[in-house]
């Protein structure tokens, strides 16, 4: 299955969820991320959301466009010391879950925290692993799948390892966000395979760094900053993914961006056209180096048979001079898994000849 193109609901704020299915459709993506919708960052809180038959006509209208419901993005990390904050976040994420339930979409995207103050980063990551495995458990029974994406705090694809290695459920998996991880100068091609399998969802945004000091100089369209995404997806189909490119950017924090209707259509085609791109055959393997040379095999067997030959015409003479020549029993040719049985006969024939001649000869 081919990667696919969504887009998340914060490169759209102003738009409600009627709104995104119908642009969705309009514009040709698979799916959405369903955020933060009309500034409400908790979705189960949303107003289009809070009945039973609210989902139910939210399910039928992103159906009824085609467009599928892929993730749900919760904004509750587990970093929190305080007992109270962290059941407060876990809370909220079981709320996202059944939500997803709900509304059959596959995935819930959850942040892996903050620093905390001075404390060593794995302390604090290993300090949420608790909570998540049983976070993941719990979604992995209503069928819903977390995937832990990295943070400001947490850029690294390390980061989002030690997380999901720790959890080690298949309830959770890993989604990455590259331009995160190139504010700390971890490009695609450590991520990627550092990520494998277990990536099942790309945060796809750019951004501008200094050339010298590799600093952050703000966001861009796709194709328009230091994310290469040419490479990135070719490194995505050499782990076999079928997942999404989720188009994600704060909008709200940066409105100097392009209008959702700007730029949504322009990155959806500009992924697309290299997710499509069927890279041309290497010369060196247009050919198997390994076939069956059949020329060779053939010039062998006239060798093999002339030679046969040879040695019959000796043991006729033999013969005539009072010699006696032993018959040699037919023998059924021996054929090679994959040789041609044209050769294999011809070889056999040449063998029983030069045979019978040895007889006759020592007859």
């Amino acid at each position: 299955m081919a990667i696919k193109v969504g887009f998340s609901s914060s490169v759209c704020p102003e738009w409600d969820i009627h709104d995104i299915a119908t642009k969705a459709n309009e514009y040709g993506f698979y799916g959405v991320e369903l955020g933060t919708v009309r500034d409400e960052i908790h979705l189960p809180d949303a107003e289009d959301l809070q009945q039973d038959k609210d989902t139910d006509a939210v399910k039928k209208l992103f159906e009824d466009a085609s467009v599928e419901i892929v993730c749900i993005a919760s904004k509750y990390s587990l970093e929190a010391k305080q007992k109270n904050v962290q059941k407060r976040s876990f809370d909220r994420t079981l709320e996202n879950i059944a939500l997803a339930e709900k509304l059959g979409c596959p995935f819930v995207r959850v942040p892996i925290g903050k620093r905390v103050g001075r404390e060593l980063a794995d302390a604090t990551l290993a300090r949420q692993i608790p909570p998540l495995c049983e976070l993941a458990r719990i979604a992995a029974r209503h069928g819903v799948t977390l995937l832990a994406c990295n943070t400001p705090d947490f850029p690294s694809s390390r980061d989002v390892w030690f997380v999901v290695d720790g959890v080690s459920h298949p309830g959770m998996r890993a989604a990455w966000d590259p331009v995160l991880g190139l504010a700390v100068k971890e490009n695609s091609s450590v991520a990627i395979p550092r990520l494998g399998a277990r990536i099942k969802m790309v945060m796809a945004n750019d951004a501008a760094f200094t050339s010298d000091t590799g600093a952050f100089e703000g966001y861009r369209p796709v194709g328009e900053g230091s994310v290469d995404y040419a490479y990135a997806t070719d490194l995505l189909k050499g782990v076999l993914f079928d997942g999404y490119y989720m188009l994600d950017w704060p909008k709200a924090h940066v409105p100097e961006l392009p209008s959702a209707d700007d730029a949504l259509p322009a990155a959806l085609q500009r992924l697309i056209d290299r997710i499509k791109l069927v890279e041309p055959e290497l010369t060196a393997y247009k050919k198997d180096k390994n076939a069956a040379n059949f020329p060779a095999g053939a010039a062998y067997v006239e060798r093999k048979v002339a030679k046969g030959q040879a040695a019959e015409a000796v043991a006729e003479g033999d013969g005539e001079s009072g010699g006696t020549a032993t018959a040699v029993a037919d023998d059924k040719p021996r054929v090679a898994k994959g040789a041609d049985p044209r050769i294999a006969a011809l070889v056999a024939e040449a063998v029983k000849k030069v045979r019978a001649a040895k007889a006759a000869k020592g007859g």
